[in-house]
Formats: structure tokens, sequence, C-alpha cells
């Protein structure tokens, strides 16, 4: 269905409008299929984009991803309600979560708390200040900052002469320093004094000191007197100080060689700075007061998760609370393993293992209990000092009492010992009371088993949200893993959001132009996002066409493919392109969706902001753009084309020689000569293999100065084509290159002299 544009006067522009700041409606631009396309999301584009570079390229492509996707959109809705029943179920719980992006991001952050006909007014009243290529929402941020220091001129002087202050460099005091004991300390300060200070010793250095900013020895304030207050040392004179740092003393003589006065900081030099920096330290305020607010709830509470019956829990479980098993063991422990495993060899019994314990083992404190250790677990530290024995509890799985082990080494106590099984001890049921904190703690930590009904924030004792609010926001998002940490964090996230989402109403946040154009983006993305999931389990396998799967070899094979053949190279290019072509076949059915859909603009002007979606568009832009010189604006375009429409081959080859010349055109020349070397290999045959073969040529020689590289491209030329118009051309640029450039140099001297 071919594409179908309505450019209608709208002159009841009242039935369609209200006010652009705190109202309820806005101001519609174009009918897309289903969907509305408001000028207040026009003007949200311009939000995400402010202050960057490039902003009319950066607004183009954002508006007209947002309108394509306003045509999926549409085309989704048509496909099935089940989308937007989902969403609406989804906003349920996350508004309050948009309420809080509005007010903490564009009330607070962008305009610093003021409304925008407050700073609207200044921009008109200040222009000058902002640039006439800007609009205000382009600057707002900056209008904010600027309206700021308007109203706060008091608090802005003072900060003024603070910043002004640390500014200043300080006077500075220039030492020659001695550092030694108190005798040799007395003894320099003879000499310093005799002026013979700097001949006699050997160990003395420059410093620096500077006043306010001292460090060390030259923060004591006998030492700060001396340097810089009345009775401060003038230069050539001599003193010694002795100075306590933490626990010692510090003994040295200081000469003075000279003094750097003050500068102070001009006003002028700082101004600016400093109004930037005023402004920033207060959005940093804002943000610290938001996070503190954040994480002091004051009117929602956060539930723990504890069982309603923990008794029931405890008996639902009782596998879980048995006590480890383990063995009652004697031993016998020895630095000598080899004097140990023979002596084990002749041991039967337990009274005869006891025996040797007694009589051989050096472990004292077992010894003197006939080696007898007591009761032990897996994973548990042995005590008595032999520590964890992993590969005891591994030898003993499945034993019987009487089992003797085999000489094992501690790494606790560095002896080896022989264990003897006396008794095995079964697994028992810890009491309720031993472990009734840890029922609360796998219970909160088994979110995955938590009953939907199961409440997790609650207002004036009463429910607020339960897990089936929070799978909700789960469930949106099926890439995020649900577990105990990521339920607690989005717990708190809906608490948090909840209590800033009622701020925001209290002050008409949600009456706001940003947060009606932010949910419309959120609605349209869920929905986009869920209908995509569900294409992709029926997503088919990539049809690459022959060109593109060249191109992309050829294009890197010097660097990802090098040494390989296409064939055995093509598992990576294939590898290479799939993520690049699931993303064109996601911007492809969007442009399949709005060449399909109905779209009535109700502002003429309005229509020049319809998207490209055609491989011919595309081309037509590309041509434009070159011909006018704006080169990334062609770039561009026939990139597009090639991303998108290289199954159709005559405009993928016309884009990619283009793309060359362009490259060419705007001296991006290694570019350019990639570009024509890749076409000549992928396109050998092509009505514009002659003259890509001599721009590469030419490039090579004349630009890049890859004459062995360029002589093989032109003497191929040749070979190729004896009868081009551009036979001349190739001929003279061979002789030149093999003239090492004298032919050139002829024909400057030539030019020269008939000047």
């Amino acid at each position: 269905m071919k594409k179908f544009i309505s450019l209608v006067l709208f002159f009841s522009a009242f039935l369609l409008t209200s006010c652009n700041g705190l109202g309820d409606k806005d101001t519609i631009v174009a009918r897309i299929g289903n969907e509305n396309l408001y000028a207040e999301d026009l003007d949200f584009i311009v939000l995400q984009g402010q202050g960057g570079l490039e902003f009319q390229e950066k607004y183009r492509a954002a508006l007209e991803d947002y309108m394509l996707s306003l045509a999926m959109l549409s085309d989704v809705e048509t496909e099935s309600s089940s989308y937007d029943s989902a969403w609406k179920e989804y906003e349920s719980v996350i508004s309050n979560r948009l309420l809080t992006i509005a007010y903490t991001k564009y009330h607070l952050m962008d305009r610093l708390g003021y409304s925008d006909e407050e700073l609207k007014k200044y921009f008109n009243e200040h222009r000058s200040e902002f640039g006439d290529s800007v609009t205000y929402l382009q600057v707002r941020k900056n209008v904010a900052g600027r309206y700021l220091i308007l109203n706060n001129q008091d608090s802005l002087k003072r900060f003024n002469q603070e910043k002004l202050l640390e500014k200043n460099e300080p006077e500075k005091v220039e030492l020659l320093i001695f550092v030694g004991d108190s005798l040799a300390v007395s003894d320099a300060e003879k000499k310093c004094n005799a002026g013979v200070f700097e001949d006699s010793l050997t160990k003395t250095r420059y410093v620096t000191v500077s006043q306010g900013r001292e460090k060390g020895v030259y923060q004591d304030s006998s030492v700060i007197r001396a340097l810089f207050l009345a009775d401060s040392m003038t230069t050539g004179t001599c003193r010694s100080f002795a100075v306590k740092e933490k626990s010692s003393m510090i003994y040295f003589v200081a000469k003075v060689l000279g003094r750097i006065a003050p500068v102070l900081a001009r006003e002028e030099d700082y101004r600016e700075s400093i109004k930037e920096t005023f402004v920033l330290l207060y959005r940093e305020s804002l943000v610290e007061k938001v996070q503190a607010d954040m994480e002091n709830l004051k009117t929602v509470k956060i539930e723990k998760l504890v069982p309603a019956d923990p008794h029931k829990f405890y008996e639902d479980n009782r596998d879980k609370f048995m006590t480890a098993p383990g063995y009652e063991v004697y031993h016998v422990a020895m630095k000598d393993s080899v004097v140990l495993a023979k002596t084990m060899a002749n041991v039967k019994d337990l009274e005869s293992f006891k025996a040797v314990a007694a009589t051989i083992s050096e472990n004292e404190e077992t010894s003197e209990k006939d080696g007898l250790v007591g009761r032990v677990k897996k994973d548990y530290a042995l005590p008595y000092g032999i520590g964890m024995m992993p590969a005891l509890f591994a030898e003993l799985e499945g034993k019987q009492v009487g089992y003797i082990s085999s000489v094992i080494r501690s790494a606790a106590d560095s002896l080896y010992h022989s264990f003897y099984v006396s008794a095995i001890v079964p697994s028992e049921l810890k009491s309720f009371d031993r472990v009734e904190k840890r029922i609360n703690e796998m219970y909160a930590g088994d979110v995955q088993n938590l009953d939907l009904s199961t409440v997790l924030v609650t207002k004036d004792g009463k429910p607020l949200y339960t897990k089936a609010d929070l799978m909700k926001v789960f469930n949106a998002e099926p890439g995020m893993p649900y577990n105990a940490r990521s339920h607690q964090g989005m717990t708190k996230m809906l608490a948090q959001a909840y209590e800033f989402g009622e701020k925001a109403r209290q002050i008409g946040v949600d009456k706001s132009w940003e947060y009606r154009a932010l949910k419309r983006v959120a609605r349209m993305e869920f929905m986009l996002n869920a209908y995509e999931r569900k294409s992709s389990t029926e997503q088919k396998a990539l049809q690459v066409p022959e060109n593109q799967k060249k191109f992309e070899y050829y294009l890197n094979s010097g660097r990802l493919y090098k040494g390989k053949t296409y064939e055995e190279a093509l598992p990576q290019v294939m590898a290479a392109l799939e993520s690049k072509l699931r993303t064109n076949q996601k911007i492809l059915s969007r442009m399949e969706a709005w060449n399909k859909t109905r779209v009535f603009f109700y502002d003429n002007s309005k229509a020049a902001l319809a998207p490209v979606t055609t491989a011919e568009g595309f081309m037509a832009l590309g041509d434009s753009a070159a011909q006018r010189q704006d080169f990334d604006k062609a770039v561009y375009a026939y990139q597009k084309v090639m991303d998108l429409f290289a199954s159709h081959d005559t405009l993928f080859r016309t884009a990619a020689y283009n793309l060359a010349q362009v490259y060419s055109d705007a001296q991006r020349y290694e570019e350019a000569a990639g570009c024509y070397n890749v076409f000549l290999k992928v396109w050998p045959d092509a009505p514009e293999t002659e003259k890509a073969m001599f721009s590469l040529g030419f490039i090579l020689s004349e630009n890049l100065n890859r004459n062995d590289q360029a002589l093989e491209v032109l003497e191929d030329f040749q070979k190729r084509f004896p009868k081009s118009e551009l036979k001349e051309s190739v001929d003279w640029l061979v002789e030149n290159i093999k003239s090492d450039g004298k032919l050139a140099e002829d024909l400057m001297k030539k030019i020269e002299s008939e000047e």
C-alpha cells in the first residue's frame, strides 16, 4: 500500500490545543494511523538533545525515529489490543516512577524549580546572552542557571568573594633548610648567622612555603609567626626551630632567601567561571537533597518479609534445618609421616589406637585424653588446633565405625594425623528457637516462591504494593534478572517513586507537558518492545545479499579477516553482520509500517518532517547533499541505502560508488581509497569500474603517496581499458610514477616559466 500523506490546514486550532505549560491537552501536529504526534513531542525531543553539537542533525534523526516508531505502534495496535492492555497494567505501577523522573530531571535539574513561563520570559528579554540561532528549549538549562543567578545576587556575591580568595596567590617565602639533631642545628644556626651556612653545610635543601597552604612542620604556629606574621624574618636572616611532629621532635634551621608578594585575583578574570560553579554546586545540592529524601521514606513503609506462620514454614522445610552429619573420632598426630604410617599399620582396634595416642601423639591436649578429638563435621574446623581437614571427610564418606584413616597433613599445625572413627553422628533437626532468625532470612531470600499477594509496601498500615505489582515491572523487562537483590532494589524504587510522585502531584508536575510527553514515550517503548520480543521468537534466518557479505569481507580483509579467503571468512562475516542486520530489520519494519499508514499533517509546514523511508529517497537525499557539499549528510544517506536496501544490487552498487566519491570530495582520502578498492573487488565489471579504477590510482599516487600500489592499479587499467577517454591521463600518471615524479616537476617548471 502506497504512502498517503494528507496536508490539512486545521483552522479550528482551539479544538486541538490547550495550555503548553500546565494543562491537560497538547497540540496535535499530525495523525499517524491511530496515533497522534504532538508539538510537545517535538519539544521533548529537543530537550533530550539540548546543549549537544550538530543539534539539527541529531534532532532530525531522533524525530524521524520517533515518527517511524509511531507508525509501527499504530500497526501493532491494529494487530492486537493486548499490547495496550498490558501497558495499562504496567502504567498503574510505573506512573509514579515517570512522575519522579519528570520531577527530578525536568522540574529540578533542568528548570531548577522555576516555571517555563518565568524562564521563557527571561529568555526573550535576554536573547543576546544565548545567541539568535537557538530556541528556548535548546538552552533551557542555561536559561535556568542565569535566572538562578539573577534571583540570588546576595548569595552569588558572597560565593564570589569566597572563590576569589581561593584564586588569590598567597605570599611565598623561599627558604634554605638544614635538618639535623638539636646539637647539629644549634651549630648550623651559628654558621648561618656568621654567613657561612651554604658553604659549610652539605645537606641543605631549598623549599618554598605559601601562606595559608603550609604542610608538615611548616604548619606549626611558631614557624608561621616567624615566616608570615608581624615579627616575620627578613631576607638573609636565620632562625632555628624545634617542632613536635606526631611523637618525635624535628629540629631545623631556616634561612630566608627571598619573598614573593601575594597576587590578588581579578574579579573580571573569574566572573563567568564562578557563576558556572555557583549554578553547578546548586544543582549538585539539589541532587544530594533528592538522594537524601529517597533514602528517608516518610509516608510509606517497606515491609519486612516474614512468613505468616513461621512454625508451619519450619515444619514444611525440616530438611533445610538439619544438622550436618558427623563422626566421633580419635587421632594421633606426629611430625614424621613415615613413622606414623608404620605405627598405624599395627593398630587394630580403638583400645590399641588410644594407647598409641596417649604414648606418642605430639598434640599434648588430645594425648592426655587418649587422642579423643570428639564430634567433627564436614566444612567445620577440627578443634585443638587441627583446623580444616577436607581430605579427611572425603575419605570418611561411606565408612563405618572402626575405620582408620590414611596419614593426612594439616596445614594448621603442620603435623601428620591419622584418625579412628569411634562413632557416626547422624543429622538431627535443629530446634525452632535455634533457627527462627534463619527462617526469616530464608523466607525473605526465596522471592521466587513468594505468593503474589505478599504485601511489600504499605501506607498508613494499608497495602500499597504487592508482589503482583512488582512482577508487572519485571515482566516488562524479561532481561532483568529476578532474585532477592533485584526484588529488594525494585521494591525500594516503587516506595521511593510513590513518595516523589505525591510530591510531584502537589506542585502540578502530573499536569506538565514534559510528563505527558514522557508517558507517551514510555508507552510507545513498552508496547514496541513487547511486540518485538514476541516477533523475535518467530524470527526467520537472516537473508544476507551476497554483495553485502562481500563488501563487509573486502572492507575488513586486512584487519578482521586477514589471511583468509572469502569462503573461509564467511562464518566470521555473518557473525559481524548479524547484530547490525537485526537492527536494520527493525528499522525496515518501521519504514514499511510508515509506508502503509495514513498520515495527516495538521500544519503543512510540518510535512517536511516526514522521514525518508525508501532507497530512492535516500539516494536523492545523498545526491542533493553531495551537490551542495554537505558531505556528512551525503555519507549518512548513501550508507543508509547500503545498510537497509542491499537487496537492490544496482542501488547498493551506485550508493557504494557515490560514497567513495563523496569521501574523495571531502578529502577523506583513506576512506575514499578503501571504498574504491572494495567497489572494484565486489563489482569488477560494473559500468563505474573504469572511473573507480582511475580514481583509486589517482588518490593512491597523488594524495596518499603510495606509488607502488597506484602503479599496479593504473597498469591494470591500461590493460583493461586501452581505448578509454581517460587513457591519456592514466598514461601520464604511470610515466610520472616511473620517473619518480620528475615528469610532474618538469611540468611545474614549464608552467612557472610561461607565467
